[in-house]
């Protein structure tokens, strides 16, 4: 059996206020959205060597104001950059923005447009795009989404393609307001996701969309995101200053480090792991 040392990175969220707070950050993780990019230069400076810098294509975002739309009957309320007439501009503008992004920071791993209520074709067709029709410049580090909802075939499957996969919540298992039902799920994904391990000698990067609140119990992911720090962070200014977001990550790092039990993480054979690489040592496939 081979040792393998396991690093659990905390993603940061932004966008971060005020941005004179970013420096103390420096050496993080971070995740900038492709809907809210304004820290996009300040984390691409920031982010550290072996750390990773999630490219979210915030599609959740755009759907979520075209749905309150429709319910509502009022204008969809989306900057200008975000309103467009079809998918196929959407994906265009997203990887424009991913590909420079990724140009200027090796650490950066773009997320792949998801298709949000949409069927498990349509994703794949997605992953199609970026990786087959050339969209993606550096296909070795895109991150496929997988939905809890979704098929553990179709995990299985994107488990076996892609380098990087990320879990996200939805509605029947959301991470925060139906969380037994998140981790049973993520429970049965786990097992989907070792024995892909088992066959194949390696397991993709796992990432967990808005999962940081319950990173510090599960102990077989790579990384997990929340905006946490730069919703919340003010609450500590008088005790922490321009420190606070700093205070901030290194208290969810002691949380997580604390949670991680490397007694129960098992080993495979041969594996090929990818649990200390950063992402631009990814294996390509």
């Amino acid at each position: 059996m081979n040792s393998m040392i396991f690093k659990p990175r905390i993603v940061v969220g932004t966008p971060v206020s005020p941005k004179a707070l970013f420096p103390s950050l420096a050496g993080s993780s971070f995740c900038v959205s492709f809907a809210h990019p304004r820290d996009l230069d300040r984390a691409i400076e920031s982010v550290g060597d072996e750390e990773i810098l999630v490219l979210d294509n915030g599609a959740f975002t755009i759907w979520r104001a075209k749905d309150k739309a429709a319910k509502t009957g009022k204008p969809v309320k989306l900057p200008k950059r975000l309103q467009f007439e079809n998918l196929g501009d959407y994906r265009a503008a997203f990887w424009t923005w991913a590909n420079a992004a990724q140009e200027s920071s090796p650490q950066a791993v773009a997320v792949i447009p998801d298709v949000i209520m949409g069927s498990e074709t349509e994703n794949l067709l997605e992953v199609s795009w970026a990786l087959r029709e050339g969209f993606a410049w550096f296909p070795e580090r895109v991150m496929a989404i997988w939905h809890l909802d979704e098929s553990l075939d179709q995990l299985a499957t994107l488990c076996r393609l892609m380098n990087f996969v990320g879990l996200g919540s939805c509605a029947e298992f959301d991470v925060q307001k139906k969380t037994p039902a998140y981790l049973a799920r993520i429970a049965e994904a786990s097992e989907v996701i070792d024995q892909v391990e088992r066959e194949h000698g390696r397991r993709p990067w796992i990432h967990l969309m808005r999962g940081l609140g319950l990173f510090p119990g599960l102990t077989r992911f790579e990384s997990a995101d929340s905006t946490n720090i730069a919703v919340n962070h003010t609450r500590h200014k008088a005790t922490h200053g321009d420190e606070r977001v700093a205070f901030m990550r290194r208290r969810i790092q002691g949380q997580v480090d604390a949670g991680l039990d490397l007694a129960e993480i098992e080993t495979v054979t041969s594996s090929i792991t990818n649990f200390d690489d950063a992402p631009t040592r990814r294996p390509k496939l």
